[in-house]
């Protein structure tokens, strides 16, 4: 018999959001920036609601990918979608339901995350047209097998498959930089995630294009 070749990344559909928001939801439950934005007793359900919009985003306006045993997911947009318009947010529904969804602490800091990370974006890309890869989440119970380098592997081919295209990134967890490093990333810069937040830092790394 002739094994079957899995495919190390397909692309989702809006039929996929729910299991794909419970494995974002499942691996980011402590990611820092969530602790920052979210808190009190509805902070699970607020973090719940913040992915499923970054997921529809993430579908809508760019690709998001997962493993074939859905463990591992990743969040691209590409050149041209990177800046989210008002409308874009609308067509999401991240407004104007933030404003009840979450209390005004919690939305004020999410701007500010929204914005400093623009800006850092800004300055670490000189030049418009690069890819960014807006999340790459792992199930916690499936860490440390690799499934997320190869998942990323596997997207970074697909997100060469037009044209070569710089890539970009951004992580809050320090222990997070050298995986990217080994994978072709470079770290360009870093900020504090908003004024409210000096000990929450974002750092910015870029992968150049491969040569033609």
């Amino acid at each position: 018999m002739v094994p079957t070749l899995t495919p190390p990344a397909y692309r989702l559909g809006v039929a996929d959001l729910g299991w794909a928001t419970a494995l974002l939801a499942d691996a980011c439950a402590d990611h820092p920036v969530l602790r920052h934005c979210c808190s009190g007793p509805a902070a699970a359900a607020q973090k719940a609601w913040l992915l499923s919009r970054l997921l529809r985003f993430g579908l809508r306006y760019g690709r998001v990918y997962a493993n074939a045993e859905r463990t591992a997911l990743a969040v691209w947009l590409g050149p041209g979608q990177l800046a989210a318009s008002w409308w874009q947010l609308l067509r999401v529904g991240l407004l104007p339901a933030a404003l009840w969804r979450l209390d005004w602490r919690s939305w004020g800091r999410v701007r500010q995350y929204l914005a400093a990370t623009a800006w850092l974006r800004h300055q670490s890309m000189a030049r418009p047209g690069y890819h960014y890869l807006l999340a790459l989440a792992v199930r916690p119970s499936h860490r440390g097998r690799g499934l997320g380098r190869r998942l990323l592997q596997a997207t970074l081919i697909l997100t060469q498959a037009s044209a070569p295209t710089a890539c970009y990134a951004e992580t809050q967890v320090p222990e997070q930089l050298p995986f990217y490093q080994r994978l072709g990333f470079q770290l360009t810069g870093q900020c504090p995630a908003g004024p409210g937040a000096p000990w929450l830092t974002t750092w910015g790394l870029t992968r150049a294009a491969p040569p033609h």
